[in-house]
């Protein structure tokens, strides 16, 4: 008999609970990071313009956003919230590279390292 299994699957390797405590685990950082990264604002951007702060906190607003979409994602078996994260996660990833790229941040690289894995993990459905 022929299995249905993809031997290109993360299943292959580990199994589909511990995936999904992966998935929450990392969905729950991002959005922790960006919550944080919203908190940090006044902090890190005080003597910037109010310009450059609303870029900032609204940068941490995408992250929390991205990592709240994970969650539903995990959390759900709706396809428009896994069509909506099998497009978010790519992009957030690309922006990441950019921002990775320019800063050199060790915050920056983790916060890349986490949505890498998330796009990994929404894509693999």
């Amino acid at each position: 008999m022929h299995s249905a299994r993809n031997p290109f699957s993360l299943e292959v390797f580990v199994s589909p609970e511990r995936l999904t405590a992966l998935d929450v685990a990392l969905a729950t950082a991002l959005t922790a990071a960006g919550v944080g990264h919203i908190l940090l604002t006044p902090v890190y951007y005080r003597h910037e313009s109010p310009l450059n702060q609303a870029w900032f906190a609204g940068s941490g607003l995408a992250l929390a956003f991205l990592g709240m979409l994970n969650l539903a994602r995990v959390q759900s078996d709706d396809a428009t919230v896994r069509g909506l994260s099998k497009l978010a996660n790519p992009a957030g990833t690309v922006f990441l590279a950019i921002v990775a790229a320019r800063l050199r941040e060790p915050q920056t690289l983790a916060a890349l390292a986490v949505n890498a894995g998330l796009t990994a993990l929404a894509l693999r459905k």
